[in-house]
């Protein structure tokens, strides 16, 4: 099955992921172009893009001035992205194809409505197979996942080992996926579970079966003494080039089993070249309306099912042990209960969800004056003579992204709700 091609002219490579992973959730295909000049190759190279999303600020073109130097048969369907809020001869942009208008930070939910428009998905659904349907652990705009994709980033861009943490549930086999199908290596790419019975014969015939290409071990610390001495070896005596690039996962924490000498402090420091840490859920709240509305629509994509206010609440008052996994079995759960109303309702979530008790209306106040002076001694102990401007952004940043939780994350409905500017709300998200 041939899928719609979606050329991406992106520079920042962390956003240039992230719009592929959009893509490709989107049932396209995404091609990456860091430059103009590479972009302009690509277009010339008879290869058909279905649409194209262009970065405005390019290191060496403008964009808009790229665009227009095109050839009209060469120069398809644009969504232009910029980082300031008002575009110029926006009549003249549209002329040469400009669809649509994205400001950083980009709402992803907003992108899909608008590249949606501009291609049709081919041949129904992806391959469940298909590492396009890897990237719920990226769904979202929390502070705490912006550090994560600039981390995947670099592991793209590098040849390293790197080493995947997060507790249970948090995504880190679709981290790993990600990694592995961005990698600089063309050779072959494999996955070894490894669990209290994996063997160094097993290890080896992994290593032997992704020569120069990407492994990904999940669960290394699982890994028994015999089978560590062995990767350590194989390491050591793999020819560079050769031997498989390394991508190793855990929900433990190996520094401290090399404390207890329960993992080799060797192996740790060969496989800890670079990391990247995922946050649990409940440390990225603010992403579990968007994380909701996409599960959903995973699992059941032929229905347009939403969530009342009373279910969200339920949903955003309990702590998610189990991460992302946790609450896609749970949403499972209310689909499967849900007999066909337009929404899921309270009663339709698991048991011990809807035990959990929302803050009442007379105990909110005392609540959150402990969390603002929680919040403020955290701000004191990093700088004790903080600038004020600086507080109050920080402090009217969160705010927003508290209420973005009621409106579904959508930022176009909290500012018409707010009477607000879009444009101003993203830029006092993107200020902090």
């Amino acid at each position: 099955m041939n899928l719609p091609r979606v050329l991406i002219v992106e520079d920042e490579h962390a956003l240039a992921l992230a719009l592929g992973a959009a893509v490709r959730q989107g049932s396209a295909e995404g091609e990456l172009a860091p430059t103009a000049a590479q972009a302009r190759k690509q277009l010339h190279s008879g290869t058909r893009y279905e649409a194209m999303i262009l970065d405005i600020g390019l290191p060496d073109q403008n964009g808009l001035e790229f665009l227009e130097s095109l050839p009209e048969d060469v120069r398809p369907p644009t969504i232009v992205i910029t980082a300031h809020g008002e575009i110029q001869n926006t009549i003249a942009a549209r002329k040469l194809g400009v669809i649509d208008f994205l400001t950083k930070p980009l709402d992803f939910d907003e992108f899909q409505s608008i590249l949606h428009r501009v291609i049709k998905p081919q041949g129904g659904k992806l391959d469940p197979a298909s590492p396009a349907t890897e990237t719920v652990a990226f769904v979202g705009a929390a502070p705490s996942m912006r550090p994560v994709f600039q981390q995947i980033a670099h592991s793209c861009a590098s040849d390293d080992p790197v080493l995947v943490r997060g507790d249970t549930g948090t995504g880190k086999s679709h981290a790993a996926l990600l990694i592995q199908g961005n990698s600089l290596r063309e050779g072959p790419a494999g996955t070894l579970v490894i669990g209290p019975s994996t063997t160094a014969g097993e290890l080896n015939d992994a290593l032997q079966r992704a020569a120069g290409g990407v492994l990904i071990l999940e669960e290394v610390a699982s890994l028994k003494p015999e089978g560590q001495a062995e990767l350590v070896r194989q390491i050591e005596a793999g020819k560079e080039g050769e031997f498989p690039r390394l991508v190793a996962t855990t929900h433990k924490d190996l520094r401290e089993l090399v404390t207890s000498e329960r993992f080799r402090s060797d192996l740790f420091y060969r496989l800890q070249v670079l990391e990247v840490r995922l946050p649990s859920l409940s440390s990225r709240m603010e992403d579990l309306p968007a994380l909701v509305s996409y599960f959903i629509g995973q699992l059941i994509p032929e229905r347009n099912l939403s969530i009342t206010g009373g279910a969200l609440s339920r949903l955003m008052a309990h702590d998610w042990p189990g991460n992302l996994r946790e609450l896609r079995n749970s949403i499972a759960f209310a689909l499967t209960v849900n007999t066909g109303a337009a929404a899921i309702e309270e009663n339709d979530l698991p048991t011990h969800l809807q035990q959990d008790r929302p803050v009442p209306v007379d105990e909110a106040p005392t609540l959150l004056m402990q969390a603002l002076d929680d919040w403020l001694d955290a701000r004191l102990q990093e700088n004790p003579e903080p600038v004020y401007r600086t507080l109050a952004e920080s402090l009217e940043a969160t705010l927003i992204r508290r209420l973005l939780t009621r409106y579904d994350g959508k930022l176009a409905r909290l500012a018409t709700a707010l009477q607000a500017n879009r444009t101003t709300l993203r830029r006092r998200l993107q200020n902090t």
